[in-house]
């Protein structure tokens, strides 16, 4: 993450389940312009099987390294994991398929990860303490913009981060 302040709103549950929203794009995101057709980086097939969740950390660490883009191969590699994790425990078939995509949309990383469940992401109430749950709340901070996307299959969640060009600035 830059030094930048952003401001974060996360929807609550109320908006999240509206019928208005069915079949609509739900992201969080200061006001961006539109970016050109992305380009696929590469893409991985998955169960959603817990042993699924490393190979996509190695998958996106590869091609964020052949890339060039390897000053944000951590950042990038944190939301492949809590995405993908996500995906795996609230995959509504157990080994259900999931595809990994990784794409260059203008100076932004996009991380997308397509799985046949029609729930979104909801964020929750955080506690420190606990193991789990802040996953999306990482997903939040880490990247500049993220949300679903409803697909006839399922769903698309993503998330994106600036990637290019390399920003030279002092790390955080």
């Amino acid at each position: 993450m830059s030094g930048e302040h952003h401001t974060i709103e996360l929807p609550n549950e109320a908006q999240a389940e509206a019928p208005e929203h069915a079949g609509t794009t739900t992201a969080v995101a200061p006001p961006a312009a539109v970016a050109r057709t992305p380009i696929l980086l590469g893409e991985l097939n998955l169960p959603a099987t817990l042993e699924s969740v490393p190979r996509a950390r190695n998958f996106s660490r590869a091609v964020t390294t052949a890339s060039g883009i390897g000053h944000v191969r951590d950042d990038a590699e944190v939301l492949v994991s809590e995405i993908v994790t996500n995906a795996v425990q609230h995959a509504t078939i157990p080994g259900a398929p999931l595809r990994l995509r990784l794409l260059r949309a203008g100076s932004r990383l996009r991380v997308e990860v397509h799985d046949t469940s029609p729930a979104v992401p909801r964020a929750r109430q955080i506690d420190l303490m606990e193991e789990t749950g802040r996953g999306w709340f990482l997903v939040a901070v880490i990247a500049e913009r993220h949300g679903t996307d409803h697909t006839p299959s399922g769903k698309s969640v993503w998330c994106e981060m600036r990637a290019w060009p390399r920003d030279e600035r002092p790390s955080h």
